[in-house]
Parts: C-alpha cells; structure tokens; sequence
C-alpha cells in the first residue's frame, strides 16, 4: 500500500511539474509579447520625440514669420499714417485755396457798388441777339461756354452766389 502511496504521490507530482511547466511556457510567452511590446513602445518613443523636435523648430519658425510680419506691418501702418496727414494737410491746403478763389471770384464779379446798384446789376440785360451765322455770334457763343470743367465748376459757383 505504501507503494501505491507512493505512487500516486509521483503522478500527482508528475501532474503538478506537467501543469507548472504549461505555465511557464505560457509565462515565457507573455514574456516575449512583452518584450516585443517594449521594443515597439521604444520605436513609438522615439518617432514621437523625433515629431516633436519637429514641431517645436516649426512653432519657432512661426513665431519668427509673425515677429517679421509684425514688423512689416508695422512699417506699413507707419508709412500709412504718414500719407494720412500728408493728405490731410494738402486737403486743408486745397480747402483754403477754393476758399481765397471763391472770395476772389465773388469779388470779382461784386465790384463795392452800392446796394441799389447790386440788385439792378444782378438782372442784368440781355443782349440784343445776333444775327445768325455771323462771326461775333460764334464768338459769343465761345465765351459762354466754359473751355474746362474747372471753369464750369467756378461759373455754377458765381451762379449760385448770385
């Protein structure tokens, strides 16, 4: 009996080192899963850290393209400001110009007479009319009409301030 003990004591051992032996194999496999797994991760490691090298020399690129063109617009707002009050001054220039022309027209046409003479000169009479195809009606129609749209602009003025 006591070798049946023992027996049976050897194939339950035997059965034990058999089921210990199944696991390690499986063990050694995980084992080299993982290892695969870290040699993989390794590889992600270092394309990630290669990306981002990239990406931080990109961003500093950027951010020399915006201070340059920061700096270019900045020039061009200047300059435009600049033109702005070159312009204002000559708008102010040309304001006070049509204003002296506009005093001198007005004078011009408004000799100092007296008042009753100003409203008799200001209906004036019309003259006697020509006859037609002659030399002084053409002439006369010359004079009338104005050669250049600035000396239309100052006649609809003197109109307007009689």
């Amino acid at each position: 009996m006591m070798e049946w003990i023992r027996a049976l004591l050897d194939v339950i051992l035997i059965g034990m080192v058999g089921v210990g032996l199944a696991q390690v194999a499986r063990l050694i496999k995980h084992l080299t899963g993982l290892r695969e797994g870290r040699i993989e991760m390794e590889r992600f490691v270092h394309e990630f850290n290669a990306t981002v090298i990239r990406a931080e020399a990109g961003i500093k690129g950027l951010k020399q393209a915006a201070r340059d063109s920061g700096d270019d617009l900045e020039k061009l707002v200047d300059k435009a400001l600049q033109v702005r009050d070159e312009l204002s001054f000559i708008v102010e220039s040309a304001d006070q110009i049509a204003e002296r022309l506009s005093q001198s027209a007005t004078n011009a046409v408004r000799p100092a007479v007296p008042a009753t003479e100003v409203k008799q000169a200001a209906k004036p009479a019309a003259p006697p009319p020509l006859p037609p195809g002659t030399e002084t009606e053409k002439s006369a129609k010359k004079e009338a009409a104005p050669a250049s749209k600035a000396e239309q602009e100052l006649m609809q003025a003197l109109k307007k301030l009689n």
